[in-house]
């Protein structure tokens, strides 16, 4: 009786001990010091609670929820793989700038030395080159241009883009040296012949890897309005046309399909079919006004992975998931 006695009070010290270490925290010197003995004794007490099946571990990732909305929103969406970076609600700019950085990881990650990527335009594409840090260079990488350009914006600039991300890998750059849209379908014939056009346009429909942005059209929340200065005035037959979304400077109705907008016949880039044949193609976009034309996006089967917000992706989810 006195034996039994003597382990129940020998049991108990050591869920003392348990508790003190694992559930308040303290350190088995802290642990010893409260309860009177000595550090060994405690370090003993702790393995024998171990031992006796008395602690469990449990570990829970602060990725779990975001992890486990990836997996649902690809296996909805069709989509090779999502990426979602998880952003506190704020500043669109500074949640545009997170996505961009998650964007750059991923593109690290998959790209090899003699690959070719070519990418667009756009504010989430920009913010992708602008995370790139601490690139190990790869031999024989080359970035072109998917589109024509417009200069005097930034992000509009894809020749500045394609030259950014060659630099941060050691690669080289193609340039293209075309306007993003012709003013004819005769003047869009004859710009696309040249050669100086085609050959970059050739690359570009080879590359190995596509870095695309995603425009929402709804909300203006893209850069499609900085892309021509004819823009605004042409909005009634834009969206008469049921366009909601923009890729590759093309614009697509809810289901994907390029629409019959008149500057769809202008505009001087690869086709949003030629960007589906590219083995990685990634879209990047963020905000939640962008949901719409991801949706879009998505249905065309343009891109194979997505990098976007949490948030964003929620609406995604709920947009894809009501649909259908």
């Amino acid at each position: 009786m006195m034996d039994q006695l003597q382990d129940i009070a020998q049991i108990r010290r050591i869920y003392t001990a348990l508790t003190l270490h694992y559930v308040d925290g303290l350190t088995q010197a802290q642990v010893a010091e409260r309860m009177g003995q000595s550090h060994s004794t405690v370090n003993r007490m702790i393995k024998a609670g171990h031992d006796m099946g008395m602690v469990e571990i449990s570990i829970r990732s602060p990725f779990q929820d975001h992890l486990a909305l990836e997996r649902e929103l690809a296996e909805v969406s069709g989509l090779r793989e999502v990426v979602i970076e998880t952003t506190a609600a704020g500043n669109p700019e500074a949640v545009l700038a997170r996505v961009g950085i998650t964007a750059a990881e991923l593109l690290v990650s998959k790209l090899k030395p003699g690959m070719t990527v070519c990418l667009t335009g756009g504010k989430g594409v920009s913010a992708c080159v602008t995370g790139l840090r601490q690139v190990v260079p790869l031999r024989g990488m080359r970035a072109v241009p998917a589109t024509g350009l417009v200069q005097g914006k930034h992000y509009t600039d894809v020749n500045h883009a394609a030259a950014t991300l060659a630099r941060a890998f050691g690669g080289e750059a193609m340039q293209m040296l075309s306007p993003m849209f012709a003013e004819t379908e005769e003047q869009h014939a004859m710009i696309c012949e040249m050669k100086t056009v085609s050959r970059v346009m050739e690359a570009a429909r080879a590359a190995d890897v596509a870095v695309v942005g995603i425009g929402g059209l709804r909300e203006k929340a893209t850069s499609y309005f900085d892309l021509h200065r004819d823009v605004p005035a042409e909005e009634e037959a834009l969206y008469a046309s049921g366009a909601v979304a923009e890729l590759l400077a093309h614009v697509l109705d809810a289901r994907g399909a390029v629409t019959d907008y008149v500057r769809n016949r202008l505009v001087v880039a690869i086709s949003p079919s030629d960007l589906a044949r590219v083995p990685l193609s990634i879209g990047v976009a963020a905000g939640q006004e962008k949901a719409e034309a991801i949706c879009a996006v998505v249905r065309g089967g343009y891109i194979n992975t997505l990098v976007t917000d949490d948030a964003t992706a929620r609406c995604v989810l709920a947009r894809l998931k009501e649909a259908a």
